[in-house]
């Protein structure tokens, strides 16, 4: 069975194994469906489905980011990890980075992490 960290907050079903079909709040950092991303908007709601903040510019959500991550939240670690592996939000692509920030979030148990390493090994 799959742990209840592994549902989506807001409809409680089994979170979609393929990454294509949720998305990561940078606001809450919450993976939410799909599902309840689509119903959110259909309803007039663009904002966050699950804590219902604005979305914030690109800018902010690094910096937001990094507020968790010093803060110790291992989702954010991750997501930090993944964007430096790749790159993104202005960040020079830097793989040792990631593995530090990977492994950093694997020992504080995102399993998506053990993942990425395996992945970069």
């Amino acid at each position: 069975t799959r742990s209840e960290g592994d549902d989506c907050p807001i409809c409680q079903l089994p979170l979609p194994l393929d990454f294509k079909q949720l998305a990561s709040r940078m606001c809450c950092a919450k993976l939410v469906c799909n599902g309840c991303i689509l119903a959110a908007q259909k309803r007039g709601m663009l904002n966050c489905p699950f804590c219902r903040a604005p979305r914030p510019e690109m800018s902010q959500s690094l910096a937001m980011n990094q507020k968790r991550v010093d803060a110790g939240d291992p989702e954010a670690i991750f997501f930090l990890g993944v964007k430096y592996e790749l790159g993104q939000h202005g960040l020079v692509k830097d793989v040792t980075m990631a593995v530090e920030l990977y492994e950093r979030a694997a020992d504080l148990g995102v399993k998506e992490a053990h993942y990425n390493l395996g992945v970069l090994y």
